[in-house]
Order: structure tokens, then C-alpha cells, then sequence
């Protein structure tokens, strides 16, 4: 942080991610385990003077070993850095080879941000992420092998930087359109139950498709070879938008065009 004036707000704030959760209660445990063998050396050890010394050593140095474990999980944890004109974020080091690199977004006018939750969809789970609306970007805050950052703090720190939170809703539109094109459609899914399900809009590109219905069709086709029966669901999921979205259609023709969009959807699912 910079040094600044009473009330003031820092130039910049950092925020931690939480402790690995697993890895700390193994280091953990190890730490009790080595200091227990060592008392118990101490206390009901071997014989000789010589083979006391020896265990006391050996245990001694996996004490410390698994210490020095848990301090770095501890140091060694992801992070953001939130300033007025930028966010970072700057993954887990875990070593050189695996390093992720650091992800950067640049403020821009009109930006509105939302913390997604957790999230779970047939079986699928995408992590907590902190959302640009109508931008297509998003900071993941939870990383493999690390622990959640706090949802709180991230938005705490975030507002006290002059980062809005009540952008205007319906530019998360854009954001699924975005994710679609690039098949992140469990994450635009999230985004349509949040906001939406903007019935009327069609999908970028195709004008007869509603747009929900192309995110759960687009999941039922990720899912046929796996798990049938969810891929039947995300299916019926799809024509039941389509067929809403034919009653916002301006003429009979586009109406019949859309319908057919829905028996092309329900003969998937029947498949």
C-alpha cells in the first residue's frame, strides 16, 4: 500500500486469496505428528544415548521440513491487486515452469461489476468470478490448489477504489453472447438464471435462435456422450425458450421459422 493521509483511501490494495484449506490441515497434521514423535522420543526413546540423538534429528529436521510447508502455503497464496484505474490478478507461484501469468483489466467508462458466485450445472462447477458487465471479462477468484478469496473483501475493496456496482443489468446480454461464441455456456448459463432470461433476444448471428435457447442446446450437445439424461434436460431447457422466444416474433413467417427452430431442438431431445 502507499502511504497516504487519515481516511484516506490507499493508492492500491491488496487482497489476499484464503489458505489452501487441504494442504494446510496435511502440513498441519504433519507438523503434530513429527512433534509428537519427537517428545515421545524424548520422553520413552531408545536405549542408547547415540540412537536418541539420531531420532531426534531425523524427526527434528521433518518437524521443521513440514513448518516451513505450512509457512509457505501460507506466503505463497494468489492475489489482487485493486487500484482505481486497474485490476490484477496474480495467480499461485508454484514454480517456474507452471507459473500463471498475471491477468490485467484496464478500468473503462461505463464498467458495472458483479461477484458471481459458485456455481454448479450438470455436475459442472465453474469458481467464483469477479464479472465486467457487457465487457466479456471476468477474474476467476478461486485458483486450483489455493483457497477462495473473500467475496466481501474483493467487492469492499474494489468499491473503495470507485469500482461500481450497480451497472445496469441487461449489458450481461453481451457478456453471454460473448461466452457462447466462445463456449464458455455453463458460465453464460449462470449469467441467464442471474439476469435474465431475456426471452426476446435472439442469438448473435442467428436471428431465429433465441439466445437461451443456443446456450442450453450448446450444453446439451457438450453433454449427449456423457450424461444422456442431463443433455435431455439442457434440450428441453432450450426449445421452451425457443418456443417463447416464436411469441415475440413480428410476422407469421418469422414466427414458423423460430417454430421450426423448436421441433429441430425437441427432436434432440427425443433422439
Amino acid at each position: 500500500m502507499s502511504a497516504r493521509g487519515p481516511g484516506q483511501v490507499p493508492e492500491s490494495v491488496i487482497v489476499w486469496a484464503g489458505v489452501n484449506r487441504i494442504a494446510a490441515g496435511i502440513f498441519g497434521f504433519l507438523v503434530l505428528l513429527w512433534g509428537g514423535l519427537l517428545l515421545g522420543i524424548e520422553i520413552h526413546g531408545p536405549p542408547t544415548v547415540g540412537d536418541r540423538i539420531a531420532a531426534a534429528v531425523i524427526f527434528g529436521f521433518l518437524l521443521l521440513l513440514s513448518a516451513g510447508g505450512w509457512m509457505l502455503n501460507r506466503r505463497h497464496r494468489g492475489h489482487l491487486e485493486i487500484r482505481h484505474i486497474d485490476i490484477v490478478s496474480r495467480p499461485l507461484v508454484r514454480d517456474r515452469s507452471r507459473r500463471l501469468r498475471p491477468q490485467r483489466v484496464d478500468r473503462a467508462d461505463g464498467d458495472g461489476l458483479r461477484i458471481l458466485p459458485r456455481y454448479k450445472l450438470y455436475g459442472q462447477v465453474r469458481p467464483p468470478r469477479l464479472v465486467f458487465l457487457g465487457r466479456g471479462e471476468f477474474i476467476v477468484l478461486q485458483q486450483p490448489l489455493e483457497g477462495a478469496f473473500s467475496l466481501e473483501e474483493v467487492q469492499r475493496a474494489c468499491e473503495a477504489h470507485g469500482w461500481p456496482f450497480d451497472g445496469d443489468s441487461s449489458r450481461a446480454v453481451r457478456d453471454v453472447q460473448a461466452w457462447l461464441h466462445h463456449g464458455q455456456t455453463v458460465e453464460a448459463a449462470q449469467l441467464l438464471e442471474l439476469f435474465g432470461p431475456f426471452p426476446a433476444t435472439a442469438t448473435e448471428g442467428e436471428p431465429h435462435i433465441a439466445l437461451t435457447a443456443a446456450v442450453f442446446e450448446d450444453i446439451g450437445d457438450k453433454l449427449i456422450h456423457g450424461n444422456r439424461d442431463n443433455a435431455t434436460d439442457a434440450y428441453r431447457r432450450a426449445a421452451i425458450a425457443q418456443r417463447a422466444f416464436a411469441g415475440y416474433a413480428r410476422s407469421p413467417d418469422q414466427a414458423a421459422a423460430r417454430l421450426a427452430e423448436v421441433s429441430r431442438i425437441e427432436g434432440k431431445a427425443a433422439a
